[in-house]
């Protein structure tokens, strides 16, 4: 059973996409073209969240600091910014479904605001 938690960091894709950064094996565009232009899967969006939350000067851990000098172009922030808005959009977002369903959807809000909050709604 993967990790599953309220922070932006709380759940294995998002952990795995800081990894990626941190290590230099991410790729903004394949992960782009990943997330399609459709609404995101509860994956892509906590990975979404979680770029976003790096972008704001967050990291896990202090073996993760190096995620912080990823070179996002200023396209990428867009879309990054763009797709954590979609993140926690009632209407369209997966993750806010699943949050809403497990009776956590207004920690989880306020928790993702802290951390991704310059990018989310």
């Amino acid at each position: 059973m993967g990790t599953w938690d309220i922070g932006p960091f709380d759940n294995d894709p998002a952990l795995d996409t800081v990894a990626a950064l941190a290590d230099g094996s991410f790729r903004m565009d394949q992960f782009r073209f990943e997330c399609g232009r459709g609404a995101l899967g509860a994956d892509e969006a906590e990975s979404v969240l979680a770029l976003a939350a790096v972008l704001n000067g967050f990291v896990p851990s202090e073996e993760m600091r190096a995620a912080l000098s990823y070179p996002f172009t200023s396209d990428d922030r867009r879309w990054i910014r763009r797709r954590a808005d979609q993140a926690v959009n009632p209407e369209i977002s997966e993750l806010y479904d699943l949050w809403r369903d497990a009776g956590e959807l207004e920690s989880w809000l306020a928790e993702t605001r802290k951390f991704s909050g310059k990018f989310v709604g």
